[in-house]
């Protein structure tokens, strides 16, 4: 026994000897205890909370032009500010991890979906532990941290029960988590999960999961308050809505039964031209045509186009449903008087959802065959338990109005989302904000006005540094420059690179060289909704965003260059036109 007692002494290392404030003798009489003590955020720091919404586009909120009713959100952006030039990652996981650690996706280990491994630093689909989360921040500085709804950054072999826990939001975090972990999950019957474990599906009558999110975040910002009500929070609400299942209850959906049987491009147009009355988008801005291999709805038999307004009418009423739970969140906040010192950060991970291509889902929310004939004689299970619908392509033009192509797309369609801030006591000033405004923008805005410093090691790790820049001058002064001057984007293969109010953009085609990817350019300071390639009268400038592209993709970690991977592409195919 002694001499495994001293192998194992000589093998493992002691202890790494811990700062003591006190003093120790050989007794209590010549000691000097010090207690530990729990941090303590500032008295009057703010309660923060971040609403992201899934798959809905810059033209799918009312304050945004659409004619879906969101007069909760409205609210916000009402007594807010509204940002119009707010930039999302193109993708679910990316968005997400860039969002919560104020990172580039790339340099955090996720270049595209989480659990997708293809070797290299950027595509563990992991967040590397030297990027702390917001959560693990405000954690240590005295907040409690809340989070309810989806995840998606862990892979999904680590959801099983014997599965590794290192990237599931308590170990990111959060004190507590009620939600599910991947990528979509049925809002009838979700897979579940409450801080580190599996909990059977639900079963009540009537069960919806965005009621049960909200639920559960009151519930426990309730336990909060009677626990410690001067201790400030951290909430984060990531609805599964209006991401695919399109499901909702079926009075929401009737609601909207005669407004998309005019088509997708009178209401892209109609939302276009309230776009323009509410001031959201430029003046001069112009509405680029519908994108290429998107059929016209004349061409559509009588048949397919009652099925196609009615998968946007679900779309409608499940938005509707989702910002009346928002308004539950808004209200508890004011009946406790916590609005005024509540900032609330809302914004959506992409623009809208190509993925199901021209025909729509019906059973199954990817590739699902079936024909529209049956759809047409089940339409009034549109949204119900029976069902797990996603539109036709054509619509998430729509939502992205008044934007070229949509998800996945470097395109403003599908990087350029609805982003609204609210914070009463702080904000004197209400109204459009125009300044470049990216994800990693968010989480450092929050240190910022917290007077936190992003730390250096966490949990004994290194941390590299923020990405984004605060965009707290916004707050009182509509002029104020953007945060930062540049900002790159890649997914598959596409790139992007911004710069001072100039955008080149690189399509890749799958099973090409990426030495011919095309590069289009435009000027979108002037342009706003991306329709006029200038790359032919300003090949100089083309060149120079070329050229900063691969700076800033190799200093973030995002070579090298990769297309989807080989369970994905059939999806990805799916959502892409013909261009």
């Amino acid at each position: 026994m002694l001499l495994a007692s001293t192998t194992r002494a000589q093998n493992y290392p002691a202890p790494a000897p811990q700062t003591f404030a006190g003093a120790i003798g050989r007794t209590a009489a010549d000691s000097k205890p010090a207690l530990l003590a729990n941090a303590r955020a500032r008295v009057g720091a703010p309660n923060i909370v971040y609403i992201l919404l899934d798959d809905t586009g810059f033209g799918d909120l009312h304050c945004f032009g659409s004619e879906v009713a969101t007069p909760n959100i409205d609210g916000l952006a009402a007594r807010g500010l509204l940002y119009n030039n707010f930039h999302s990652k193109a993708i679910c996981s990316p968005t997400r991890g860039a969002l919560l650690t104020g990172r580039n996706n790339h340099a955090i280990g996720l270049k595209q979906l989480a659990g997708d491994d293809e070797g290299y630093p950027h595509s563990r689909g992991r967040v590397t532990p030297a990027a702390a989360t917001v959560a693990q921040i405000l954690g240590a500085n005295g907040y409690s941290t809340y989070g309810a709804g989806k995840w998606h950054l862990v892979p999904l072999a680590d959801t099983k029960a014997s599965g590794d826990r290192t990237h599931w939001p308590l170990q990111k975090g959060f004190h507590r988590w009620y939600g599910f972990q991947s990528g979509w999950t049925d809002q009838y019957k979700p897979d579940l999960f409450e801080d580190n474990h599996a909990i059977a599906r639900p079963t009540k009558p009537g069960y919806h999961f965005s009621v049960d999110i909200v639920d559960q975040s009151l519930k426990y910002l309730g336990e909060h308050k009677a626990a410690d009500a001067q201790k400030p929070f951290f909430l984060y609400l990531a609805f599964g809505a209006t991401h695919t299942p399109i499901q909702v209850p079926r009075p929401y959906v009737d609601k909207y039964a005669e407004t998309y049987k005019t088509g997708w491009e009178r209401i892209r147009e109609a939302r276009y031209k309230r776009q323009l009355a509410l001031g959201v988008i430029p003046p001069n801005t112009k509405l680029p045509p519908m994108n290429p291999g998107d059929p016209a709805w004349e061409s559509l038999s009588d048949q397919e186009r009652a099925v196609a307004a009615r998968y946007m009418a679900a779309f409608a009423g499940f938005l509707e449903h989702t910002d009346e739970q928002i308004g539950r969140v808004v209200q508890y906040l004011k009946d406790n008087n916590l609005f005024d010192n509540t900032a609330i950060f809302l914004m959506s991970d992409n623009g809208g959802a190509p993925e199901a291509g021209v025909k729509g889902n019906f059973l199954r929310p990817y590739r699902d065959p079936t024909p529209a004939a049956e759809v047409y004689a089940r339409l009034d299970e549109m949204g119900s338990p029976t069902t797990q619908p996603l539109y036709p392509r054509p619509w998430a033009s729509v939502s992205s109005t008044p934007f070229p192509y949509y998800k996945l797309w470097p395109y403003a369609g599908g990087v350029q989302t609805p982003f609204i801030l609210s914070w009463p006591s702080a904000i004197q000033k209400p109204g459009i904000r125009t300044q470049f405004v990216d994800a990693i923008d968010i989480t450092p805005t929050v240190l910022d006005i917290l007077g936190i410093e992003a730390p250096a090691v966490f949990n004994g790790v290194c941390q590299m540094p923020l990405h984004g820049k605060s965009i707290r001058a916004t707050f009182d002064n509509a002029q104020a420059p953007h945060p930062r001057d540049r900002q790159y984007f890649e997914l598959w293969g596409s790139r992007g690179i911004w710069r001072d109010g100039w955008k080149a953009v690189g399509i890749h085609t799958r099973g090409t060289s990426f030495d011919n990817d095309k590069w289009e350019l435009y000027h979108v300071a002037n342009d706003f909704s991306e329709t006029t390639d200038v790359a032919a009268r300003h090949p100089k400038k083309l060149e120079e965003l070329k050229k900063l592209w691969w700076s800033e993709a190799e200093k973030n970690g995002a070579l090298p260059l990769l297309e989807a991977p080989t369970a994905r592409r059939a999806t990805y195919d799916q959502a892409l036109p013909k261009r």
